[in-house]
């Protein structure tokens, strides 16, 4: 029935084309339209760029923020578990990573490595700074064994407090 339905639509539209000699014409865009949205569109996605890679290093920033709060968290967990002293090793990002465009600089050296005891968490006070750009948080560890983020160079990050 339906395919009945369609042959006689198509039928009559055959039909008054080639005996109303009406001539449906199909408009698409000219060169010129063409060619003036295209150049916004370019000018809008070259105005997005700046925007775009400030977001990407501001998330990259927080990753490499959020690793070492991890990994930290982690050191602690495991040294209060096995109620013993473990010595936390701290491999720094450099300039060149790959997978970070951040620096890390730390207070921490091999004579003063970060140190989290046992029985109680409480570890070697400092702080490990993340770097990327203008910006720079802090990942402050204190002598109690808390561990904390906050950023001190740069505009606030979403979930991330000033120092």
């Amino acid at each position: 029935m339906i395919r009945f339905g369609l042959q006689i639509f198509i039928f009559s539209q055959l039909h008054s084309l080639l005996f109303n000699k009406k001539v449906i014409t199909v408009r698409g865009y000219s060169l010129v339209e063409m060619l003036i949205a295209l150049t916004i569109s370019a000018g809008l996605g070259a105005l997005s760029m700046p925007l775009l890679s400030q977001q990407m290093e501001t998330l990259l920033l927080q990753q490499a923020s959020n690793r070492w709060l991890l990994y930290l968290h982690q050191v602690k967990a495991k040294a209060q578990k096995e109620q013993r002293s473990i010595v936390a090793e701290l491999v720094p990002l450099d300039a060149r990573s790959s997978v970070f465009k951040a620096m890390t600089e730390s207070t921490y050296s091999a004579a003063s490595p970060l140190k989290f005891y046992g029985n109680s968490g409480a570890a070697v006070p400092g702080h490990v700074r993340i770097v990327s750009g203008d910006r720079m948080i802090k990942v402050i560890i204190s002598s109690k064994g808390r561990i904390r983020s906050c950023v001190s160079l740069g505009s606030s990050l979403p979930g991330i407090s000033l120092c």
